[in-house]
Formats: C-alpha cells, structure tokens, sequence
C-alpha cells in the first residue's frame, strides 16, 4: 500500500493524474488520448515528421526557368488587359465574365482558357480589372487606373504585385469552367470564391519553402507534410489540391522545373509593402524594391530602348522593351512574337490616327533603330502618310448651298446669323450642325429666301398648312358651358307629353264607368263572390267579343278602371285589347277586382 501511495503521488507530481479529492485522482484527457493513440481519433502517434522522397534540380536553373515564366506571365497579362482596353467584356448578369468573352481573351493573349481565367482572376485581385458602367448602361470589365501605372513600372515589379495578389486572394480559378449544382462557373463570379484558398497555397508553398533550394517534392509527399502537420486538416490538404496549386505556381513564374525559385521564396518572407508600414516609412527597401523584386531584376534581361529594323518591314526588339518603347511599338507596328513586330500599312495608319505624323515616325525609328531605316520601311510611312487625310468625313444638320459664290460668302459673313456656326466647306456650300428648320427660319429672318431640297436635289415647296375645326352641327354659336346640366331632347321631351295625354284620357275614362267596378276597384279586396262574378262576366265578354269595363289593382297598389276588349284568360291571366291605345295588355286575375258588360 506504502509502494502503491508513493507511485499515485509521483504520478500526481509528475502531472500524469490529477487529483480531485484526498482519496480520488483523474487521468487527464491528453494523457488518455496518448495512452490510446493507436485506436484514438488522430490514428497513430507519429513524433517525427514523415520522410520527404525528394529529387533535386540545379538551384540556377529553376530560377532561370522561373523568371522566363514570370516574364511570359507579365506579357500575357498585359495582353489580355490591352484586350479588355480595346473591347470590354460585359457582365453576366448573375456576375462574371461570359464563356465568350474568356475565349477572346485566351485568343488575344494566346494562352488557353484555363489560364486566361487565372490571369483574369489575379488581375481583378491585384487592383489591375474593374468594374465600369457603359453609355448603355451596361456594367462591364475593363482596365483600372492603377493598370497604366503598373504598365510603366519594372516587370520585376510588374510581377511580384500578381505573384503578391495571387497568394492573397480568396479565390479558386481553378474551378472556373466546371458545373455545379446550377450553372457553369464563370471567372469573376461569386461561385469562384473559397474561404480556405490563401491559407491553402501559403501552406503548400510552405512546404516547398522549407526544402532546400532546388528540391522537387509531389503533391502526394506534400499532403502527406501538411497531414503531419495539421491532423485535422488533413481532409482539406488533398492531392488534387496540392497538385492545382503547384500549376498555379508553375504558370505565374513562382515555381520552375516543379522546383519553388529563389525569388519566390523570398517573396513568401519578405512581401513588397507590409500591412503595417504601407509607405515603408520604417527604413529598409521601399516598397516595389524588395528581396524578391531585385532578385528577379538580376534573373531578367534588361529593357532594351533599341530596336532592328529588317528591309521585309519587321521589327526585332533584342529583349523585353522598357515601357515607353513598347507603347510606341503598340502603336507603330503589329507583334507577331514576342520580339518579332511588323509594320504594316495598316499600323501606319493606326499612328498616324493616334496624332503622330510622317516626320514623328521617322525620327522614332532613326531613334531607336541601331541601323539605318530601311528604304522600304521609309517608302512605306511616305506613302501612306501622303494617302492619310485625303478623305474627311464629319457630321452636319443641314446645309446650304448656291451657285452665286458671292451670296454664299455674303450669307457666312452675315453676322445675324453667327448662331448657326456655319462653315464653309466650299466656295458655295455652307454647313450649319442645327437642323434644317432652324437653318431655314434664320436664314429668313435675314431676310434670305431658302428654298429647301430633298436628297436628289430636287426643291420641296410645301403650302401653309391649313388648320380646320372638327365638323360640328349647325345652330346657334354660342359656347355652351361644359359645367352645365345638359337639357332634355326633344323626343325625350315630346314621349313625356305623350304620356300625359295618356294619363288624362284613361283618368277621364275611368270616370265614366260603371259605379259596381269603381266601387269594388276603390275597396281593393273583393269577396270571392264578386271575383268569380267577374270572372263570368269576362268570359261573357270574350265569348261575345264585347267591351268590359275592368276595375284591377297596379303594380303600385292604386286602383284602376279601364275599358278594354277580353281576348284570350287562363293560367292565371287576361289579355285583352285596349282599342284606345291599340295594344294588348296583360292582366293578372288575382289583382282584378270587377268587371262589367259596357253599355
């Protein structure tokens, strides 16, 4: 019991259990993970780091082979903004750039679509693409401000702000063309963005970092390093993964012969601006001067500021040109390779388009040629040159013109009429930027007599335009007011004199009937006797086809007695005919309340 008491506490004071009460300890849980590592969560402990199969690269070499890349990548990128500066590419409307557009893209800077999707995606990430609105309306992409910028500047510099944005962004180009549960997936789109993909790329490269200089390491022993490393993250650290990210790295110049380069490595550890010195103020390199930018200054050619001019009217530039050499060159000659530009008539025109001149182009190329200009590139530029401008085009509103020389010039000198901005193009046409009827009221006013003309020059005399009312019906002209009653027509009124009269003859009617029908009509309830006499007495009428005074009650209650002809009783009701009226009426029986024979 003494042994086991002295174990337990040596256990408790070496921290392996921890005691909770004066009889009770507890084994921690990191000790009971320890003790059970072979079945726990995490598998098998593994203290030492697992073996790296490595291969080796000459350390020159990569990085020879990498600035070479950085060096395409920087040019391809510049094409495909040049691109987008010429002609936009819209936005979809649920974001991005369109399947289209990324194929034009590829074309113009003769990558594949893949990896003009990465450059796009790293552009839009560097500050390089943004988003504009057109005269239309329509949102697209296009080059920002800051792109002219970093188009003057070093490609040193150039490329370490991609190479910078690339491993900053939160984006997966890598996607971009595949489907997912709705659509394809389109550059610049919000399906693009992945939480975990900056994280990801720092810890491969970090791994490729962490090997000597030239080392060559696949993505299978990488994976295998960041399981190591991070248990829990082993699932996100996948050999597809690893393996998208050293592409990445290959095509944006980082990594050469599958080997991370010296400058890269330098980049990882030494960025341009840091977050909390972005204006360098703190001494040491400024920013664009850093490890990783003069590194690769040394890995690159120099700019050149020479070119050679052949007589098949091609140009060779010995070298990446410095950037006011590759502007001038945009504009002067088509590139057919990267060092290989041609003039063409065609490019002549587009400098000549731009504002230069003959004399312009000729003293660029005695500049920057390092041999004579060749005749035939002379002969080209004259002669274009000679041929440009011949033809002007313009636009004008109207025009005036006369074959009366001196009342073309007396009508451009009139100073009432300095409003119309007229110009004259020859010794008897005018034009004006207004339109034609305001050409012509002026001119008027001048007291000119224009005459208009159509497009075959024939005049147009068009009459005064004669204005008329709406046809309305004859009678008095006296405006009526649009707020008073309307009064009544006349057939309404002569109906409602009709009906009077009507009135008046049935009333004076009435009172000649007999006194038994305007007795039993004024009561209003008959007894059953006196309904069924008149009943007979109605048969009798029909039968004899005679006339019977007939008392009944309205539909309004009111007792009424009129003279009419029986033709016709059942189901319920007479008809008969009222002579006085000519017309048949409808009785029901039950409202009659006499009848009698007339006479």
């Amino acid at each position: 019991a003494k042994g086991a008491d002295s174990a337990v506490r040596w256990l408790v004071e070496a921290h392996l259990l921890v005691q909770i009460s004066d009889v009770t300890v507890e084994l921690p849980r990191e000790i009971g993970l320890l003790l059970r590592r072979d079945t726990g969560p995490l598998g098998p402990l593994e203290p030492d780091p697992p073996a790296m199969a490595t291969s080796h690269r000459d350390p020159a070499a990569v990085d020879q082979a990498a600035a070479g890349q950085a060096l395409e990548m920087v040019r391809h990128t510049e094409a495909l903004l040049e691109a987008l500066s010429t002609e936009p590419a819209a936005m979809l409307r649920t974001g991005g750039v369109g399947v289209r557009d990324l194929r034009r893209l590829a074309r113009a800077a003769d990558v594949s679509e893949p990896v003009a999707a990465l450059l796009i995606e790293v552009a839009w990430a560097a500050g390089l693409l943004g988003e504009s609105s057109s005269q239309a309306g329509y949102a697209q992409y296009l080059p920002t401000v800051t792109y002219d910028g970093w188009r003057a500047s070093g490609i040193a510099t150039r490329w370490v702000r991609l190479a910078s944005a690339w491993l900053g962004m939160s984006r997966e180009p890598a996607v971009i063309g595949q489907r997912d549960d709705r659509r394809v997936v389109n550059a610049l789109s919000n399906e693009v963005e992945r939480v975990g993909a900056s994280r990801r790329r720092g810890a491969v490269l970090d791994v490729l970092g962490s090997l000597p200089p030239g080392a060559v390491l696949d993505p299978e022993g990488i994976v295998a390093v960041l399981t190591w490393q991070e248990p829990r993250r082993a699932t996100q650290a996948s050999s597809a993964a690893a393996a998208t990210t050293l592409t990445e790295a290959a095509t944006l110049g980082l990594a050469g012969l599958d080997a991370l380069s010296g400058f890269s490595r330098l980049l990882l550890t030494d960025p341009v601006a840091s977050d909390d010195d972005p204006l360098g103020v703190r001494g040491g390199d400024p920013p664009g001067e850093s490890s990783a930018v003069k590194t690769l200054d040394t890995l690159l050619p120099d700019p050149v500021d020479r070119i050679l001019l052949q007589t098949d009217l091609s140009v060779v530039v010995p070298g990446p040109p410095e950037p006011a050499l590759a502007t001038e060159l945009a504009l002067l000659a088509d590139q057919e390779s990267p060092s290989v530009f041609r003039i063409t008539p065609a490019s002549v025109r587009r400098a000549l388009d731009s504002g230069f001149s003959a004399g312009d182009l000729h003293t660029f190329l005695a500049k920057r040629s390092t041999t004579a200009v060749p005749q035939p590139v002379s002969y080209l530029i004259n002669d274009v040159a000679r041929r440009h401008g011949g033809l002007r085009a313009g636009s004008a509103g109207s025009y005036v013109h006369s074959d009366d020389k001196a009342l073309i010039a007396e009508v451009a000198a009139n100073r009432r009429l300095a409003a119309l901005s007229l110009r004259r193009l020859a010794p008897t046409v005018i034009t004006s930027p207004y339109p034609i009827v305001r050409l012509l009221a002026a001119l008027r006013d001048a007291g000119y007599a224009p005459v208009a003309e159509d497009a075959t020059g024939d005049a147009v005399l068009v009459r005064p335009k004669v204005r008329r009312a709406a046809a309305r019906p004859a009678g008095s002209s006296r405006r009526e007011d649009p707020l008073a009653t309307p009064g009544p027509s006349t057939a309404r009124i002569n109906g409602t004199i009709d009906q009077i009269r009507k009135g008046d003859a049935a009333a004076r009617a009435a009172s000649r009937a007999p006194a038994s029908v305007r007795t039993a009509t004024r009561t209003g309830s008959p007894s059953p006797t006196d309904h069924a006499q008149a009943l007979a007495v109605l048969q009798r009428a029909i039968r004899d086809n005679t006339l019977a005074w007939v008392g009944y009650v309205d539909a309004h209650g009111s007792p009424v007695s009129r003279l009419l002809r029986p033709v016709s009783m059942g189901g319920g009701f007479l008809r008969a005919e009222d002579e006085r009226a000519e017309t048949i009426h409808t009785f029901a029986l039950h409202r009659i309340t006499a009848a009698a024979i007339n006479g």
